[in-house]
């Protein structure tokens, strides 16, 4: 265990470990908003149809990440951290490069499908930041890998697009596989893991075992219902915005989402940097609630703007939200269990994101086929006004439990 002191060189390995952090999610992020492109280009034209297909893709990426989940952070907890985080950004490169090459829809999916087997940069390298840095300063480890992580989505999706405006819509997964492999060699590298296995760790793999005890600590479960909502409502945009955006900006359409996306992530990042200085529980759960509620605000005009530079703006307020959010829930989970297992729950945190990933990709498919595109901004809107409902909640439940403590203080002292 680090302590409150840390592990030797935590702030060093932090700041490599951010630096892979944002190649990764340049390589990722720039890529993902292109599938329903791509989708077109390998035969189905009809716009709702190809948002619906890259939707499945999504769905079985998320699917796949969410099964092996538990059992890379199990693994991480019992060989290292640093090993998943190299697992995942090679892997990462070999599926990239496969999928330009995909002939066809059906193979297009599987690569995802490998993908979401293979995935979780962001969970391995929260989890080895979290194992390494003093209690005092976990907010801010974690504010600056989610500030890598949002540096990237802006960084990515502007890439992305305009290589594929350029190019065509192949040669980005080629380049990006290529960026995952410098994330690869930087991560080998430069990054020394000071790793001590859980003292619980047996001569077998048990991912059930961890799950359950992951979901069995205090606050666990409703903190992990949060973070599916808050990465649920995001990745519902993701198969559909350069279609959105076609609405607004017929030539240009993926650089357009490329913008936004990075307008999103370069807000989310100063976000991510500013929260990262709040350090009480309490303080977390108002940010995450005056977040939720300002981000359902915004979500709103979404559903009837019919100019790009607007809708573009607003998503660049929408960063500021979701970097508090992602933050703030990631702080709160990871203080709520021991160094130790800092891999089992940011393995269960995976698995809770993939899960919302692919659902919500789904669901966004299929309601851009029977509803048009931008209902998705309307389910959104009610979602994050019910986030802020459950965090009023929890925080209400926090400030009763409190009371009784010093109640039940003051009766024996009496």
């Amino acid at each position: 265990m680090t302590g409150e002191r840390g592990a030797p060189g935590w702030q060093r390995n932090l700041y490599v470990l951010a630096l892979g952090q944002f190649l990764s999610t340049v390589a990722f992020s720039s890529t993902v908003p292109l599938l329903p492109l791509l989708v077109q280009e390998l035969g189905i034209r009809v716009p709702s149809e190809a948002s619906f297909w890259a939707g499945v893709a999504q769905f079985i990426s998320g699917f796949c990440a969410f099964l092996v989940g538990p059992v890379w952070g199990t693994l991480a907890d019992r060989y290292g951290r640093k090993t998943m985080v190299l697992r995942s950004t090679i892997g990462g490169a070999f599926v990239l490069a496969l999928a330009g090459l995909s002939p066809s829809v059906s193979f297009l999916i599987v690569t995802r499908a490998i993908h979401g087997t293979l995935s979780g940069v962001n969970t391995a390298a929260s989890a080895l930041a979290a194992s390494e840095a003093p209690s005092a300063r976990l907010p801010f480890a974690l504010g600056v890998i989610q500030m890598a992580f949002f540096l990237g989505t802006m960084g990515g999706p502007l890439v992305g697009g305009v290589l594929a405006d350029a190019f065509g819509y192949r040669v980005p997964y080629f380049v990006m596989g290529g960026v995952l492999a410098v994330a690869f060699f930087v991560v080998l590298l430069f990054v020394h893991e000071n790793f001590e296995p859980a003292k619980e760790a047996g001569p077998q793999l048990h991912p059930v075992q961890s799950v359950r005890l992951v979901l069995g600590m205090p606050n666990v479960v409703p903190l992990l219902g949060m973070l599916m909502v808050i990465r649920f409502g995001p990745f519902m945009l993701q198969p559909i915005l350069a279609i959105f955006m076609q609405g607004m900006v017929p030539e240009g359409a993926a650089t357009a989402a490329g913008v936004a996306l990075s307008l999103l992530g370069l807000a989310s990042a100063f976000a991510a940097v500013l929260i990262g200085r709040w350090g009480r529980p309490d303080r977390l759960l108002i940010a995450v609630l005056f977040a939720s509620w300002a981000a359902s605000v915004l979500y709103l005009p979404q559903v009837w703007v019919q100019s790009g530079v607007l809708s573009v703006a607003l998503f660049g307020l929408l960063g500021l939200c979701q970097g508090t959010l992602l933050t703030s829930t990631n702080s709160l989970l990871s203080a709520s269990v021991s160094r130790e297992h800092q891999g089992i729950v940011f393995g269960v945190v995976q698995s809770a994101s993939a899960l919302a990933q692919g659902t919500a990709a789904l669901v966004a498919g299929t309601m851009t086929i029977a509803l048009g595109v931008r209902s998705v901004f309307a389910a959104d809107t009610a979602l994050f006004f019910l986030l802020g409902v459950a965090a009023w909640w929890m925080l209400k439940r926090g400030q009763r439990e409190v009371h009784a403590v010093r109640k039940g203080a003051g009766a024996g002292r009496a």
